[in-house]
């Protein structure tokens, strides 16, 4: 009997050893709780037209990483460096303006459509709740200058992803999706037009003026149709 409450007691006091462990190594001398985020009513609103409406085309979403180097000096001796970086997710998305002329060009069945250029569309949104931030470098400096560095990093983000959307890599990665929306786009406001309705067999092709094709002209030459030949404008 008194090994039976002995070994009873050994588990208690064990188990309870183990819970105030756990509570314990979660104990931390101070808390805090974030209340509900609030905003103030905006300033400086200013609503504009978009002349003409844009069509969105395509989107890329991808996760950018950042980084910079920051070297600190005392009367011109280096005395260490950082190195913050930051990752954000980012959507890059692209549009084609409405408001110029598409050119349009049939030969028989087969209209041959040239769009205007694929643009980005700007700013670039990210992800600031799911933005990482850390920084490396020299030990002395970190208490310092981390979150500074930071900042400054931050800062110079929204113009490095306007020019990464802007150049050759991501506008000719989501070229051949916007091509695809454009042809549906055109699909439903040509085809259903009187003077093309009378193709039995319809074939499209889209093409947008910033490509090697790049006017009617070119577009004619490709087909063997003589260039000048009267297209439409939408």
């Amino acid at each position: 009997m008194n090994r039976s409450l002995s070994l009873l007691l050994g588990l208690v006091l064990g188990a309870a050893l183990v819970l105030g462990g756990q509570k314990l190594a979660s104990w931390a001398p101070f808390s805090r709780t974030q209340g509900e985020t609030r905003s103030a009513p905006g300033d400086e609103i200013l609503v504009m037209r978009t002349r003409g409406g844009l069509l969105e085309v395509s989107r890329v979403e991808a996760t950018e990483v950042f980084d910079a180097r920051f070297v600190y000096e005392v009367l011109g001796i280096a005395i260490g460096e950082t190195v913050p970086r930051i990752r954000v997710p980012a959507v890059y998305r692209y549009h084609v303006e409405l408001a110029p002329a598409w050119n349009v060009l049939r030969t028989g069945d087969r209209f041959t459509v040239v769009a205007p250029p694929v643009k980005p569309t700007l700013p670039v949104a990210v992800d600031l709740g799911r933005m990482e931030r850390d920084v490396a470098g020299s030990w002395v400096l970190l208490p310092f200058t981390a979150d500074r560095d930071l900042d400054d990093l931050q800062r110079t983000i929204t113009a490095k992803l306007a020019a990464r959307a802007s150049g050759p890599a991501y506008l000719q990665l989501q070229r051949e999706h916007a091509r695809q929306t454009v042809t549906e786009f055109v699909h439903k406001w040509l085809l259903t037009q009187a003077p093309w309705q009378s193709a039995t067999q319809p074939r499209l092709e889209v093409y947008f003026a910033d490509e090697p094709i790049g006017s009617l002209d070119r577009a004619a030459a490709l087909l063997g149709t003589a260039p000048g030949t009267p297209a439409v404008r939408r």
